[in-house]
């Protein structure tokens, strides 16, 4: 099995870890500023023995700039998402944040024009459209639902923005230390606002200290840390294609564990995200193994 495949298959992994967040802050009863920062906390807890013994010398990269503006796009991120939720329903945040894409292409058209290709462009195309089916079942609640509606979009935006400013970092730092300095940085952001906003760290039961825990144990360094492994290796559009998986699987978890329905515009709207996944996916493959046998050719 060649190293693509491999990210291929991680990233199928990360996906599913990813899409067990949103249940879990669902039944969350924390403030979302807080289940935010333990999030990460428990993450860069968890974390700080093998970057002490392992990579300590990497430390003077916190001096950097730049992880430390990522990680504040990643806390943005997460307090607007986890927020959104406290708002709307699950199926609406994650096909609001799925969204993030739209916000990809339009920094890949500023800023790496040579990284956008057609094929993932219509991949994203079909996989939006998907997106759009599969909330036809909640417009109704669109005017209810508005402020948490925004919050889940503007979360898409932050996230597309960390992941492409951060490409650049990962190209001169290594993964794990990278992905150590920033979720530092995230919980040290997330603290400053719970300290601004005069919000009690401790308090809040041990259910909650729990789903925390898991939080940081699955969506973040499982999920989280393999969608910055995956993105290394694969165009930005790709691997933001791929997270547009997540409210299927989402759906799915909210039907299985929280009796939640399933529309048929679900069903409808996933078969074309997945067509999506599928079409960008084959089209980016084919293109590397073209420009491979070109190389190759030349030389």
């Amino acid at each position: 099995m060649d190293y693509k495949k491999k990210i291929n298959i991680l990233l199928a992994v990360g996906i599913f870890f990813l899409s067990t967040s949103g249940i879990l802050i669902k039944v969350a009863s924390a403030p979302p500023l807080i289940t935010a920062f333990y999030r990460m906390f428990f993450t860069v807890l968890i974390l700080t023995p093998y970057f002490l013994i392992k990579h300590r010398a990497d430390a003077r990269y916190f001096l950097d700039y730049r992880p430390l503006l990522v990680g504040f796009l990643l806390a943005v991120h997460f307090i607007l998402w986890i927020s959104s939720i406290q708002y709307t329903d699950i199926s609406n945040s994650v096909i609001f944040v799925a969204l993030q894409p739209l916000f990809t292409i339009i920094l890949e058209y500023l800023f790496a024009r040579e990284d956008l290709k057609e094929g993932a462009v219509i991949g994203i195309v079909m996989a939006v459209i998907g997106s759009s089916i599969i909330s036809i079942g909640d417009f109704y609640q669109l005017g209810d639902k508005l402020f948490g509606n925004f919050l889940a979009l503007s979360a898409a935006l932050f996230a597309s923005s960390y992941l492409f400013i951060g490409r650049g970092v990962r190209k001169k730092l290594n993964y794990f230390p990278y992905l150590y300095i920033l979720y530092t940085y995230a919980a040290l952001f997330l603290a400053v606002g719970v300290y601004i906003f005069e919000i009690p760290f401790t308090g809040y039961g041990t259910n909650n200290y729990l789903i925390f825990l898991a939080l940081a144990l699955g969506p973040t360094i499982v999920g989280h840390s393999i969608l910055n492994l995956a993105v290394r290796y694969l165009p930005t559009s790709i691997v933001s294609l791929s997270i547009l998986g997540e409210p299927i699987l989402t759906t799915f978890l909210a039907w299985l564990l929280l009796s939640e329905e399933i529309r048929m515009t679900t069903m409808f709207g996933g078969a074309f995200i997945l067509g999506g996944i599928y079409l960008a996916s084959v089209y980016n493959n084919h293109q590397n193994r073209k420009k491979e046998r070109l190389q190759q050719s030349e030389s």
